[in-house]
């Protein structure tokens, strides 16, 4: 009786979790059935599966959409601001972690407080444009950096507190300053952490379309996920050659989480527990 209730609760768990997948997978499957359906036959986004396929609509948006120029300013801000964030929140939480003074504690607290109140649009554009930065990829760069700067310290923070201060005091018994015990000691330790942090802000700045839509109003500076624009207006909208953009746009991701996503797993696990 028991062997049989156990198999009827993991039946209802296991139905349950496909219900649940398919918010994520039906959504995904209307894109790429209409990705390949012309104008007309997309025009409801239907989850049907397209007459014949149209494999010309991705040759039309690669060339009128700029997707290769959109590639490479999305893969330069993206990598260029997880570069910058990684170098500048491991240092940053590992000094806040062993030196918990007043001081660093009021900043953990600063930097955690970045975690939870809302960017306001308005002033970014304004202080861009005070900078001289505005309309320009640098500033983008700049403004993910601030923004991504608190969530890879507070995962930086939480996984340093598992690693033992004994190696700290070995390494500066041996000589070793303050720099090579956390670049030679410290941060080789870091890297499941660091994985997490790189992963998971390259796939949000990737994603990202609220920044550049206010901030790039060029459109030899626009990023992927704005080429979606391109093929829908305020009366008509071409939904194949839409849908076409957004795979486009979440193909690299796709490919970049599937390789990196035992790092998210692993990091997010190891910094929860040791946090």
């Amino acid at each position: 009786m028991r062997s049989k209730k156990k198999r009827t609760i993991y039946f209802i768990k296991g139905l349950g979790f496909w219900l649940l997948s398919l918010v994520v997978i039906v959504p995904f499957l209307i894109v790429i059935f209409n990705a390949f359906k012309t104008k007309t036959e997309a025009i409801t986004m239907s989850l049907t599966i397209p007459k014949q396929l149209h494999f010309e609509n991705f040759k039309e948006v690669w060339k009128t959409g700029n997707i290769l120029n959109s590639y490479k300013n999305s893969l330069f801000i993206s990598v260029t601001s997880v570069a910058i964030s990684v170098f500048i929140s491991a240092p940053a939480a590992y000094v806040l972690n062993r030196d918990r003074s007043k001081l660093n504690k009021a900043l953990y607290t600063y930097f955690a407080l970045g975690l939870m109140f809302p960017v306001s649009m308005v002033t970014i554009v304004k202080v861009l444009r005070v900078l001289h930065l505005y309309n320009s990829l640098w500033g983008v760069i700049l403004l993910y950096i601030a923004l991504i700067l608190p969530m890879s310290i507070f995962l930086y923070y939480g996984f340093i507190t598992g690693i033992p201060k004994e190696l700290d005091e070995a390494a500066v018994i041996d000589g070793a300053g303050a720099f090579r015990v956390f670049f030679q000691v410290i941060f080789p330790l870091l890297k499941p952490a660091t994985g997490t942090v790189a992963m998971i802000n390259f796939l949000n700045t990737w994603n990202d379309f609220t920044v550049p839509l206010y901030v790039l109003p060029d459109p030899d500076k626009a990023v992927i996920v704005q080429q979606v624009y391109n093929f829908y207006g305020t009366f008509t909208a071409s939904w194949n050659l839409v849908s076409v953009t957004i795979l486009y746009a979440i193909l690299p991701i796709v490919v970049i989480y599937l390789c990196g996503q035992k790092y998210i797993i692993a990091g997010m696990v190891s910094g929860a527990v040791k946090g």
